[in-house]
């Protein structure tokens, strides 16, 4: 009885770990952080420029774009094809800062 009870368990517990992987939800709640942070950065180097004296304006959007999608890999794959959809359907202009932040993670 004890086998049996437990065999069944260890499959309920295989099936559910098995679930394949976050929903399209869960990508677009990523994608909504995301374009929040960026959004916030965008605002953060605007500020910077209007102070900047010495004309060091530098672009950082690739980094800023990485250190987003960092906050959120631990909920979702940031490579992954659903994700490039979610960005593109939540903030559309962050769609070519996307792919390039794809494309430079798999050189």
């Amino acid at each position: 009885m004890k086998t049996t009870l437990l065999t069944f368990a260890s499959a309920a517990f295989l099936l559910m770990s098995c679930g394949g992987g976050p929903s399209t939800a869960e990508f677009d709640k990523a994608a909504e952080k995301i374009c929040d942070c960026m959004s916030k950065k965008n605002e953060e180097a605007a500020k910077a420029a209007e102070e900047d004296t010495l004309g060091l304006n530098l672009d950082m959007t690739d980094l800023n774009y990485s250190l987003c999608a960092l906050e959120v890999a631990f909920d979702v794959d940031p490579f992954d094809e659903q994700m490039g959809k979610s960005i593109e359907s939540k903030c559309p202009d962050l769609k070519d800062t996307h792919a390039e932040y794809v494309k430079s993670a798999n050189k």
